[in-house]
């Protein structure tokens, strides 16, 4: 069977600032007609930064949840910048820190029922501590913590944002191979 939809029309209902949404009408495989809500994202990286046996994570207050989180570093992607270079630059911005290498790890969809943003995801080592830079209007703060102590906090529900828990199982099984 093809699962392709067919786009039949796409109507912009929202412009923002971090993404714009889309109503599009659809045909199914079937023949049938649907419509689709989704959320344009222009996608970010995400920074698994590792020391020896240690991850830095940062806390950040999401306003959506209503709640702080334990997150990998990450940031959106500015019109036409290079991934790996968003990734250096929300390191530093969030941290502190910079790498003397980052490589890519992996690619995902968040949520690829309704949006099309994409997570780049790189590896970060032979850190180097400075000053943090954060944005204007962000918060937060960079805990240095061993990889145990963050896969403990996965399995307790503390850590429960997705990218960073895809990172941090990552990271686990990378340098467990080490």
């Amino acid at each position: 069977m093809d699962y392709y939809e067919k786009t039949l029309t796409k109507k912009t209902v929202y412009e923002g600032t971090i993404f714009n949404v889309e109503k599009l009408t659809v045909e199914l495989p079937n023949g049938h007609i649907a419509s689709r809500d989704i959320i344009r994202n222009p996608g970010a990286a995400v920074v698994i930064p590792v020391i020896d046996d240690c991850i830095v994570l940062v806390e950040q207050f999401r306003k959506a949840a209503e709640k702080n989180f334990l997150e990998l570093p990450a940031g959106k992607l500015e019109q036409g910048e290079d991934p790996k270079e968003c990734a250096a630059r929300e390191l530093k911005e969030e941290t502190g820190y910079t790498a003397g290498k980052i490589e890519k790890v992996m690619s995902l969809y968040p949520a690829p029922a309704f949006a099309d943003e994409m997570l780049h995801i790189f590896l970060a080592t032979d850190l180097e501590k400075g000053e943090a830079e954060p944005d204007e209007d962000e918060f937060v703060s960079a805990r240095v913590c061993r990889l145990e102590e963050a896969l403990e906090m996965i399995d307790q529900g503390i850590i429960n944002d997705g990218k960073t828990v895809a990172g941090i199982l990552f990271a686990a099984r990378i340098l467990g191979k080490k």
